[in-house]
C-alpha cells in the first residue's frame, strides 16, 4: 500500500448539529453530537500515519455548523500546529460556515489560527432566505448580516452562493448583491442533483453573461472582484486552463478524507450526507484505521482515466467521446464530483450531465472575459 497518495488534508467534522435547516443541504440527517477531543487527536494520527515526510498538512473544519462548538475548534487548531510543529509541518486551516454565529470569540479564534472563512451565502435577503432557514422557519440573513463586519475580517475571507434550478433566473441579481455588501471574494456551489433542463440551462447562460458584464465593470473600476468559475489570469492560456491537471478529479480518498463527529471515515464530505452514513461508503474508522483495500476502490474511481463521459460537451476532435481522459474541457471539469456521479448514477466515475454542460458554459464565458481582462492587464 505504499504506492497510494499520502494523505496531506482532512476535513473535519467538528459537529454534526446545525442551527439551520436549509433545504437543499445533503446531510439530510443530522444529530446533536460534537467531536470528542479523543477523535479529533486520532483524526491527526491519520495525518501522521499516512505522512511521506514532504509537504504540509491542510485542516478543513466542517460541520454541521463549526461555529457551535468553538472551544472543539482551539483545541483541534492546538494540537495539530502542535503536532505539526513536532514532524516539521506547517499547519493550514480553513472553515465553511453559515455565519449566522460569528462573534467576537470567533473572529479571535480565526484569526489567531488563520483559519481561511468560506460563508454560505446565497445573495440578498430574499435569495438567501428562500433555503437558508432557521428550524423555525424564519430567513438567516439578517443574522449574518449583523456579523457581516467580522466576518469580513476574517483571514482569506470569502462567500458562497449556492446554486439550484429555482435560483438560476436570479443569480446575477444575488451576486450583485453580494458585491454591494463589500464580497469581493466569491465562489459558486452547483446542486447538480436537481433537474437540470435545456431551458434552465439557457437561463443559467444568460445570467452567467450577466455574471461576467459585472465582473467587467467592476474591473475597469478598479474593484478586485474574484468570482470562480471567470477567467482571472489574463497571462495563462485558456486551453492550458482545460489541460490535465492532475491523476485525480479532485483530492478525495487520495490527498485527503473526511473524518465524521462519530470519528468515522469517507473519501470526502458528501458522502455521508449523500449515503446516509452508510457503512458502504466508509473506508475506515478512526479506532481501527483506513480500510486501505476501501480507500484504493475510491482512489481508482477518482483517476482521471476512469471517468466516463457525461456527453455534454463536443469539440471538432472528440465527439461524444466515452472517456472524459478524451474530452476538451477534462482539466476543468475533473470528471465531476465523485461524490456527485456515485449518488446520481450508482457509480462514482459517471458523470451526470449537469456539471459538464454547466462547465462548458462558464468556459465560454470566460474566453470572453479573459480577452477583455488582457486587454486591462496591458
Amino acid at each position: 500500500m505504499n504506492s497510494l497518495p499520502s494523505i496531506k488534508a482532512l476535513s473535519l467534522q467538528i459537529t454534526d448539529a446545525c442551527n439551520l435547516a436549509c433545504s437543499y443541504c445533503y446531510f439530510r440527517e443530522k444529530e446533536p453530537i460534537g467531536i470528542s477531543d479523543r477523535i479529533t487527536s486520532k483524526a491527526l494520527d491519520i495525518l501522521e500515519n499516512n505522512d511521506d515526510d514532504e509537504g504540509n498538512w491542510h485542516i478543513n473544519l466542517f460541520g454541521g455548523e463549526p461555529t457551535l462548538f468553538p472551544g472543539s475548534i482551539v483545541r483541534l487548531a492546538e494540537e495539530a500546529t502542535e503536532r505539526g510543529r513536532r514532524k516539521g509541518r506547517c499547519v493550514s486551516f480553513s472553515m465553511t460556515t453559515n455565519g449566522t454565529r460569528f462573534d467576537g470569540r470567533m473572529l479571535d479564534i480565526c484569526q489567531r489560527y488563520k483559519i481561511s472563512t468560506l460563508l454560505s451565502l446565497d445573495g440578498g435577503q430574499m435569495a438567501h432566505d428562500k433555503h437558508r432557514l432557521h428550524h423555525n422557519g424564519k430567513g438567516s440573513f439578517a443574522d449574518i448580516y449583523d456579523n457581516l463586519d467580522r466576518l469580513k475580517r476574517a483571514p482569506n475571507f470569502k462567500a458562497r452562493v449556492t446554486v439550484g434550478v429555482d435560483n438560476v433566473p436570479i443569480l446575477f441579481n444575488s451576486i450583485k448583491e453580494i458585491v454591494d455588501l463589500g464580497i469581493t471574494r466569491i465562489a459558486m456551489s452547483i446542486v447538480a442533483e436537481d433537474n437540470w433542463t435545456e431551458d434552465v440551462f439557457r437561463t443559467f447562460e444568460d445570467q452567467w453573461l450577466k455574471v461576467a458584464a459585472l465582473y467587467l465593470h467592476c474591473r475597469m473600476n478598479g474593484i478586485d472582484l474574484a468570482i470562480k468559475g471567470l477567467y482571472q489570469d489574463p497571462v495563462k492560456d485558456l486551453e492550458a486552463a482545460c489541460a490535465s491537471s492532475g491523476k485525480f478529479g479532485c483530492g478525495a480518498a487520495t490527498t485527503f478524507v473526511f473524518v465524521d463527529a462519530l470519528g468515522d471515515i469517507y473519501p470526502c464530505h458528501r458522502y455521508p450526507g449523500y449515503f446516509k452514513k452508510s457503512d458502504s461508503v466508509k473506508i475506515g474508522n478512526v479506532f481501527r484505521g483506513i480500510d486501505q483495500a476501501r480507500r484504493s476502490y475510491f482512489i481508482e474511481a477518482n483517476r482521471r482515466t476512469a471517468k466516463q463521459g457525461c456527453g455534454s460537451f463536443l469539440s471538432s476532435s472528440v465527439v461524444q467521446s466515452p472517456w472524459c481522459s478524451r474530452c476538451a474541457i477534462q482539466g476543468s471539469c475533473g470528471g465531476s464530483c465523485m461524490a456527485i456521479n456515485h449518488n446520481a448514477n450508482g457509480d462514482p466515475t459517471k458523470p451526470p450531465s449537469a456539471p459538464g454542460h454547466i462547465q462548458r458554459i462558464m468556459l465560454m464565458v470566460a474566453e470572453s472575459v479573459a480577452s477583455t481582462d488582457l486587454m486591462l492587464a496591458r
